[in-house]
């Protein structure tokens, strides 16, 4: 059967930057003689979901032209195990998952990613959020999940109008740092002796890199390497986590004695308090009562289209 290349856009990524990118779009598909009625934008939170649904076949390749939570949005609308084969255009304000797939460059071409067969098999992330046995949350995530001050900045990137990447990240750090309390917590990480039960500030699981625009908050993340990551900090001061974090632009925050990187495959986090939590920085913010949160992944799931 025919390969069909289908392109989803959100116009509204990178504050208006995917609308924008609309005409050079169809410039470069009108020149390779694809169809341009094969783009298909957005028109509503959740749409590009659907739309991935709807075009779920191996034959097909997807191309996102968004950032990071387009691209999530995406991934929770494929049946993975396949071979259709998804490629990320950045368009949006962190672009974290194109910044790892090599997209995320100055000298990046539309024309030849799309005439490209470099791909690779990556491992996908899932989140299932329980409260009194009903599932609250089924969700996967592709690049980095945060429960608590991860995902409380995450939660405060949009109400900052005029900054995107780094400078966005760090903003909304110091915002958050003067509203934030860390929640008591229980974790457990089943490869490790990880079981305990403490205050946790920073809690952040990464299958790439960076997270949040740039920060290397899990330098040692592969997304083919069948594992994710994960950067903790418990019991530490909002000063101290001020000094913790700039390092994390480097990566070298993992060698601070106060900051925890595990390996895991499975891991459970419980709490009674209310946690905001996100997937590849799609905010949900979970009330009060006892939930579990459970985060797994999905190994070499998914066909990635690499630059």
């Amino acid at each position: 059967m025919e390969c069909k290349k289908f392109f989803i856009v959100n116009p509204s990524a990178g504050k208006g930057r995917g609308n924008k990118y609309i005409s050079h779009l169809h410039e470069v598909l009108h020149r390779l003689s694809i169809p341009l009625n094969n783009v298909i934008i957005t028109q509503y939170p959740g749409h590009a979901t659907e739309i991935a649904n709807s075009l779920n076949m191996d034959e097909n390749s997807i191309y996102c032209i968004g950032g990071d939570g387009t691209v999530n949005e995406i991934i929770n609308g494929i049946n993975h195990g396949g071979n259709l084969r998804l490629g990320v255009i950045p368009v949006g304000s962190g672009n974290d998952f194109a910044r790892t797939i090599g997209t995320l460059t100055k000298d990046f071409s539309l024309k030849n990613y799309i005439l490209n067969n470099n791909s690779t098999r990556c491992d996908i992330g899932h989140v299932i959020v329980t409260k009194n046995n009903v599932i609250l949350v089924d969700k996967k995530f592709i690049s980095s999940l945060g429960i608590g001050f991860d995902a409380f900045v995450a939660s405060k990137i949009k109400s900052i109008k005029v900054l995107n990447g780094l400078l966005l990240y760090i903003a909304s750090v110091i915002v958050s740092l003067f509203t934030y309390k860390a929640p008591k917590s229980s974790i457990r990480i089943d490869e490790t002796n990880v079981n305990f039960t403490d205050h946790v500030f920073l809690f952040s699981v990464g299958n790439t890199e960076t997270a949040g625009g740039g920060f290397k908050l899990n330098p040692k993340a592969k997304i083919d390497d069948s594992y994710l990551n994960l950067c903790m900090a418990r019991n530490i001061s909002k000063l101290t986590l001020l000094k913790v974090l700039p390092k994390a632009i480097t990566g070298t925050h993992i060698l601070d004695k106060r900051v925890e990187s595990y390996k895991f495959k499975l891991l459970k986090y419980s709490t009674n308090e209310k946690v905001f939590l996100h997937m590849d920085g799609e905010v949900i913010e979970l009330a009060e009562g006892e939930k579990e949160i459970i985060v797994s992944i999905q190994p070499k799931s998914q066909s990635i289209i690499k630059n």
